[in-house]
């Protein structure tokens, strides 16, 4: 069978499972309302938490950027892509993060993998919960480190298992804001087991950072913890693209040496530093609490208003398990027809038989969008029986 011919078959069966995966058109920019499919539809599947991806100062700070030194990075920073504005941006996060230094990534995705490749290998062992997300998981693979997987937010079981398995380095890695439930990890306990145990601890704030904590440093700030490691990203709720470890000076430059997602990847575009680091302004002021405040409170009013959402009361994810995978593509579907877009969640983003739907809101959102938003999906549901 060729290629060509293989690919069919499988297109086939994903579409006959319910699981073909088809992305939409947005031709408008990221706001509340969006153009979707050539539509107008209310957004409640973004993570622009903040609603800062169109925000003019950041858009200001990219074209001021974009005129002044164009727009690609030309090469890896290890060549000549190292631009005065990523070491800037780098300068920012860590004085923001409270670290000693920051690496810029490309993506959340390459932070993780990069970084847990660099400083894991075999001989380690590495605990991840079990809803860890995807760029861990592999991140944990390809550092060929033992993996040790404890049941999603098990400290008792990862006590254990920190007790009985040994290794020349050890590290526990978690989300903190889960991005498909929606809870949140106990940052405070994985920090205390980590430290009673002599391990390590990574934190992956991707969908806190910006959203929760004082000037948006995230849960762990929230919390007073100080992980060996925060992931963040700077693609959603800071509005931009990119992503970053805020940690020590000596592991910030081993990653410069051994994170193949850094050494071998063309830099960012120097005007997407100028727009984060405008972005990080935002989040730090007044204004940022303000916004994190109206985040939170539309969060509640989205889970007083519809009944059996999941996730921690005031976080932006609020995820309704449907369960079937087909039903939770029909229910999107149905809500799109009434103007109100809500992505359908199936396997192997999540686990088997946990289909759902993912509300995501935004500071953008008002009263009456999620009072619009909660009749769609009552008339969808009705719509079925």
């Amino acid at each position: 069978m060729s290629l060509e011919d293989d690919a069919r078959a499988e297109l086939k069966q994903l579409e006959v499972i319910g699981r073909l995966r088809t992305p939409r058109i947005v031709d408008s920019a990221q706001a509340p309302r969006i153009v979707l499919d050539g539509s107008q539809v209310l957004d409640l599947a973004s993570n622009d938490y903040l609603s800062l991806a169109n925000d003019p100062r950041l858009v200001a700070a990219a074209k001021a950027a974009a005129d002044e030194v164009g727009v690609g990075a030309g090469a890896s920073r290890l060549i000549v892509g190292n631009h005065r504005l990523h070491v800037e941006l780098e300068s920012s996060i860590a004085e923001w993060m409270r670290t000693g230094a920051a690496r810029l990534y490309g993506s959340g995705y390459a932070a993780n993998v990069g970084t847990l490749s660099a400083l894991l290998g075999p001989g380690d062992v590495v605990f991840s919960d079990a809803l860890d997300h995807a760029s861990i998981i592999d991140g944990c693979r390809l550092a060929k480190a033992q993996i040790v997987v404890f049941p999603h937010r098990d400290l008792a079981v990862l006590d254990e298992q920190l007790r009985t398995h040994a290794g020349r380095r050890r590290l526990v890695v978690s989300e903190s804001l889960f991005s498909m439930d929606g809870d949140l990890a106990d940052v405070a306990g994985l920090a205390a087991l980590a430290k009673k145990h002599g391990a390590a601890f990574m934190l992956d704030e991707a969908h806190a950072v910006g959203a929760r904590g004082p000037e948006g440093r995230g849960v762990a700030a929230e919390l007073g913890v100080v992980p060996d490691l925060v992931v963040g990203t700077c693609g959603k709720a800071l509005g931009a693209y990119g992503a970053f470890v805020a940690t020590t000076p000596a592991i910030a430059k081993l990653l410069w040496n051994r994170a193949r997602s850094l050494v071998f990847s063309t830099a960012l575009p120097p005007m997407i530093s100028a727009a984060v680091i405008a972005a990080i302004g935002i989040v730090r002021s007044r204004e940022g609490d303000d916004r994190r405040r109206d985040l939170a409170a539309r969060a509640r009013q989205l889970r007083a208003r519809i009944r059996g959402l999941g996730g921690h009361p005031d976080a932006a994810i609020a995820p309704l398990i449907i369960g079937d995978d087909a039903r939770v593509m029909e229910l999107s579907a149905r809500m799109y027809e009434r103007r109100v877009f809500v992505q359908g969640i199936r396997y192997p983003t999540v686990p088997e038989a946990t289909a759902r739907l993912r509300f995501s809101l935004n500071a953008g959102h008002v009263v009456e969008d999620v009072e619009m938003a909660a009749i769609a999906l009552n008339d969808a549901m009705s719509q079925e029986t």
